[in-house]
């Protein structure tokens, strides 16, 4: 990011509603409360053209089981104390993509500006991306 483009943070919800949520964040998630029933929030910086990644998140009570497919990001307890939430990050199944294929140089350099056109082209294509 350029030092005339200041890093922001942005507040985001999900549901407590056994559904996936899908978001577009930067880095993060930095921080996780549940304010108000049946939300948990979630504070990440806000996605920009290089560091915009799409993430799934659902949201499981203590002692409820996790699904298939998914691993623990983080916790907040309820308003009143009573219930306490677990943000679970889901896996994203991968979109169909062409086929990508790399020249191989003995220069350092010139692999890495293609492996780096190769994943920002890739995130570009991804559901979400910013353009």
């Amino acid at each position: 990011m350029s030092p005339s483009q200041p890093e922001v943070i942005h507040r985001y919800e999900i549901p407590v509603d056994d559904e996936n949520h899908r978001f577009t964040i930067g880095q993060g998630p930095l921080h996780f409360a549940c304010r108000q029933d049946g939300v948990v929030e979630f504070w990440a910086y806000a996605p920009t053209a290089l560091s915009g990644i799409t993430r799934e998140f659902t949201v499981v009570g203590t002692g409820h089981p996790m699904p298939v497919g998914t691993w623990h990001v983080g916790t907040a307890i309820a308003p009143g104390g009573h219930l306490v939430w677990h943000v679970l990050e889901c896996t994203i199944p991968l979109q169909p993509t062409t086929e990508v294929r790399v020249q191989v140089s003995a220069d350092p350099a010139t692999i890495g500006q293609e492996v780096g056109r190769i994943v920002r082209d890739t995130r570009m294509r991804r559901p979400g991306a910013e353009a």
